[in-house]
């Protein structure tokens, strides 16, 4: 009995004692339910309860001989039908889960992402949102921390159509930002510069810092991605247009 079997068919849902028991049944064939116990070191009470759930679940069945209940293995290949059964459950319960886990995160105002895998996971969110973005104080340093990341996320945005605002800080690396197709890039006056970015789309604004373990807060409101929204609104006046 290999331990990387019982492993496996724990992902089905059997117990430890279940998966024994039917990997036992397979090793000795047609055999009483006392002789599976002896041969997989259980006791018998137990393995008589895990040969009725395996019996429900059609991994087993058994005959009667001289009054005695013997037990056979099914096929192992019933456990793909398991499988089956379970997407299948799965799939059939996923609308409602989406429906309660969408209304979560209605209710879910802010969300915190940290380190590199956090700012993908934030830029991608931005990307599937599909809606026009906004970025305040913008540096270029995503491009210098995720070159390849970002590469990929251009050509997602340029192939959705979206469009995209930049107000570059006065510091601020313009180079990153000319291959967006539907993107317009000024820059702030040389006063104007700060670590912290803003990021603006759909109902959704992000304060996201590019420190030495970058961290981006994201705030789901109407109410606080106006005003800032108006910060924009403000800040676009004073910046100054540039031309690749």
């Amino acid at each position: 009995m290999k331990l990387e079997h019982i492993e496996i068919l724990q992902t089905l849902g059997l117990t430890v004692i279940e998966t024994k028991t039917y990997l036992t049944s397979i090793e000795i064939g047609k055999s009483l339910a006392g002789s599976i116990a002896e041969r997989a070191h259980l006791h018998r009470r137990n393995v008589y309860d895990a040969l009725e759930k395996l019996l429900q679940k059609g991994l087993v069945s058994y005959t009667i001989s001289n009054n005695k209940k013997y037990w056979n293995a099914i096929h192992p290949e019933k456990t793909l039908t398991l499988i089956k059964e379970n997407e299948n459950l799965i799939s059939s319960a996923l609308p409602d889960l989406i429906s309660k886990f969408d209304a979560s995160k209605l209710k879910q105002i802010v969300e915190v992402f940290e380190g590199l895998g956090g700012m993908k996971t934030f830029f991608d969110d931005m990307a599937k949102a599909k809606q026009s973005i906004i970025m305040l104080f913008a540096t270029g340093k995503a491009y210098q921390r995720l070159p390849f990341y970002m590469k990929n996320w251009d050509v997602r945005i340029n192939q959705a159509k979206i469009r995209i605002k930049v107000l570059l800080n006065s510091d601020g690396d313009k180079e990153p930002y000319r291959n967006y197709k539907y993107g317009e890039v000024k820059i702030l006056p040389k006063s104007f510069s700060t670590p912290t970015q803003i990021f603006i789309y759909g109902n959704k604004s992000a304060v996201f810092i590019w420190s030495e373990e970058p961290l981006a807060i994201l705030i789901t409101s109407n109410e606080i991605t106006n005003g800032f929204r108006k910060y924009y609104e403000f800040l676009w006046k004073l910046g100054r247009n540039i031309k690749y």
